[in-house]
């Protein structure tokens, strides 16, 4: 006996279903009972089906644009070399205070201007306790992570 699906678009992301524009086959009572009365989803008609495809060949499009921006940050920010922050240091060498993600944004900004807005959950900062090279890693997509260099000098 074969078991019968139907197509549906789903309109939200779904945890381990799927994300929002996918086309995806399910069973007739996951869609009667779940997707449609919490508008996760709908029944995917002819003309859904068009305009769906005409949305991803837009979403690719942008999704291209992303990319070719983010690689152009990404050249940007490591050929620039250092960046340095100044520091008071105790006596053996530790500085006092800490370096913020805020710290770090203002530092890139003032440098150069960027394609891509930055944000501090963007940066990856290692713990930073002594004077010295660090090495900060800018996540601009999953799959693109710029890295730079920081030293802290004494003041």
């Amino acid at each position: 006996m074969k078991k019968k699906t139907i197509e549906v678009i789903l309109t939200k992301d779904i945890e381990k279903v799927g994300k929002q524009g996918t086309l995806i086959k399910v069973r007739p009572g996951y869609i009667r009972n779940y997707l449609i009365p919490l508008k996760l989803g709908k029944v995917a008609t002819p003309n859904l089906i068009s305009q769906f495809n005409l949305q991803q060949k837009e979403l690719k499009l942008k999704q291209i644009e992303l990319i070719e921006r983010c690689t152009n940050t990404k050249t940007l920010l490591e050929n620039l070399g250092k960046f340095t922050i100044k520091k008071k240091i105790s006596k053996n060498g530790i500085f006092f205070g800490k370096i913020t993600k805020k710290q770090v944004l203002e530092l890139i900004e003032n440098k150069i201007e960027l394609d891509i807005a930055l944000n501090k959950n963007q940066l990856q900062l290692p713990e930073m306790k002594q004077l010295g090279d660090y090495s900060i890693e800018i996540v601009l997509t999953s799959d693109i992570i710029a890295k730079i260099n920081l030293e802290i000098l004494p003041e």
